[in-house]
């Protein structure tokens, strides 16, 4: 009978309150607290509930689709190839470790493997129907579609009429029935969501069907022509193991598949479509992936695929800096996947890094001594370490003796440089010292005899046991120890010169000494386009040499005139800069 469900008011009692009151009682809203409380409460649950109840359904709608798909491929086989490629071995792995689920279906079935491989065999990861679960990844979830090939036997009852039973197969592999045989597949999808009650929370759906053995039943005899999954693009590192499965949709099988274009140490197997094998070469490739089913009909699909060295850094070795000293210092990274990101840790202080490039630069004001770790990570999270020790240390410094002076022929022993700063002793090295003297390369003591003027330019060098050196000049003047040893009379005092490029230049050197018939002049580290010539015998002992022309070349030049007799040398140094 319909029930009327509209609304009726239930009259109540008025509360009776005293004269005065007004508004509801305390009893009136401690109950209507209570109320809320409890509706809000329950709301909760049911909206968590929904909303975990739609994304279980989502789920299940592409396990049914995968396992659908995985169906059809069932079909699509000749009843005589379903175990084509299934190993002893590889099968009984496979129903050992099915879930419990899948283990229920195949109770009623006994398993079946490629009768035409050796016992024990293990093949089955490329068959036609593999032995290993084929992944698929959908929204965040990763679906395994595996096919479990047995037989089953039908028994029949005679009589009026005839009574046909399950499909099932004796516990007893020795036994077989009377009864028609079939090949059963049972198509399982699984994955993992905590929707699901089981132990391990691994949910399935199932799907099977059942094939006359010896029959060559046709399946879908319509079925669209194969069209290739498209893999997008690729990217890979040099030395990687990969494998990529190109699928397809359609198609009557079997399938042939081929591939162009791959990278180096890549191939495709054509039977399955699987590429696999370890890049060897970076660089971009253009793959184009072809399948062809049994009626002809084909399929193409292009994509790219770059393969990156993986990152490596260069490891400088351990770094010395000087206190004051400028660093600019570049870590040599190679390969790798761009953009890169650089992190440094254990710079000297006042040191720092550009996180996008890695150049250090700053100037270190600290004595100290750090251990210093680049890292660099790729595009593709690969990253690359080195490892050192960076040490800071005061600059190594000359205290300059000033102008020395000296007598031709006179024994020299007091000219000896001081260094400071730096670590460790110092190693002492000098050039254009004047002819007869030598420096010790431990101490900086310059000795020996002078036998030649009359001006002479020395770089004294000092390097510390870090490789820190220091450098300053030193004039040596020879004077003559008698009227007929040979000397430069001219330029005197500060002969250093200064010329603008291509200015007409010319001046007159001089020399004194016997035998001025006998005096030859020569010149080194002139200017290019300045030559020196010899212009006359003056009264006296005296001879002159003019240096004139044009310096084509600017730069700074040290400049040694040197005049020759039967007897001597002399020899004057100067520095000329040409601006």
């Amino acid at each position: 009978m319909p029930t009327d469900r509209a609304a009726v008011a239930v009259p109540r009692a008025p509360h009776r309150r005293a004269a005065g009151d007004g508004g509801f009682s305390l009893v009136e809203i401690l109950v209507a607290m209570a109320i809320i409380g409890t509706v809000m409460g329950a709301s909760v649950p049911f909206m968590v509930r929904t909303l975990a109840a739609s994304d279980q359904q989502a789920d299940q709608q592409v396990a049914i689709q995968l396992a659908t798909d995985g169906l059809e491929r069932v079909r699509a086989l000749n009843p005589k190839s379903l175990l084509t490629g299934r190993g002893d071995q590889a099968v009984k792995e496979q129903w050992n470790l099915a879930p419990a689920v899948v283990k229920s279906r195949l109770a009623t079935m006994r398993a079946a493997s490629d009768p035409m491989l050796p016992a024990g065999s293990t093949e089955g990861r490329l068959a036609p129907l593999p032995t290993k679960p084929v992944g698929t990844a959908v929204n965040g979830t990763t679906y395994q579609t595996q096919w479990y090939v047995g037989r089953c036997w039908q028994a029949v009852a005679t009589g009026s009429p005839s009574v046909v039973g399950a499909c099932t197969a004796p516990a007893d592999a020795t036994v077989t029935p009377a009864g028609p045989a079939f090949y059963r597949v049972v198509v399982a999808t699984t994955w993992t969501s905590r929707a699901c009650t089981t132990v391990d929370h691994v949910c399935a759906y199932l799907t099977s069907t059942m094939t006359s053995i010896g029959i060559d039943p046709v399946f879908d005899t319509k079925r669209p022509a194969p069209t290739v999954n498209d893999p997008a693009a690729q990217v890979s590192y040099v030395g990687d193991t990969v494998s990529l499965p190109v699928a397809s949709a359609g198609g009557t099988l079997p399938l042939t598949w081929s591939a162009t274009g791959l990278p180096a140490g890549l191939t495709m197997t054509a039977a399955t479509g699987l590429i696999s094998g370890t890049p060897t070469t970076a660089g971009t490739s253009s793959v184009t992936v072809t399948v062809i089913d049994r009626d002809k009909r084909t399929d193409v699909s292009s994509f790219t695929w770059k393969v990156f060295a993986v990152p490596a850094l260069t490891n400088p070795g351990n770094q010395t800096s000087r206190t004051g000293t400028a660093v600019s210092f570049q870590p040599v990274l190679a390969g790798g996947q761009a953009p890169v990101t650089w992190n440094i840790t254990g710079l000297p202080t006042g040191l720092s890094y550009n996180t996008t490039t890695g150049l250090i630069t700053g100037t270190p004001n600290t004595v100290q001594t750090l251990t210093t770790t680049i890292t660099v990570t790729d595009a593709g999270k690969r990253t690359a370490t080195a490892t050192f020790s960076w040490r800071v240390l005061t600059p190594v410094q000359l205290y300059n003796p000033g102008p020395q002076s000296m007598t031709n022929n006179s024994n020299v022993g007091t000219f000896t440089p001081y260094a400071y700063g730096g670590t460790g002793s110092y190693t002492w090295q000098a050039q254009n010292l004047p002819d007869g003297l030598t420096m010790d390369p431990s101490t900086g003591e310059v000795s020996g005899v002078v036998v030649h003027g009359t001006r002479y330019v020395v770089t004294v060098t000092a390097t510390d046991t870090a490789g820190g050196t220091a450098t300053m000049t030193v004039v040596c003047t020879v004077t003559p120890s008698s009227g007929g040893d040979l000397t430069i009379t001219s330029p005197t005092g500060n002969p250093d010169r200064s010329t603008v490029l291509n200015t007409a230049v010319s001046f007159t050197a001089a020399s004194n000494g016997n035998n001025p018939n006998t005096h030859t002049w020569t010149a080194t580290g002139l200017p290019p386009g300045v030559t020196i010539a010899r212009s006359a015998v003056g009264p006296g002992n005296t001879t002159t040499a003019t240096i004139s022309g044009k310096p084509t070349a600017k730069g700074t030049y040290n400049v040694t005139l040197i005049v020759t007799s039967s007897a001597s040398v002399a020899k004057l140094m100067f520095t000329w800069t040409v601006t």
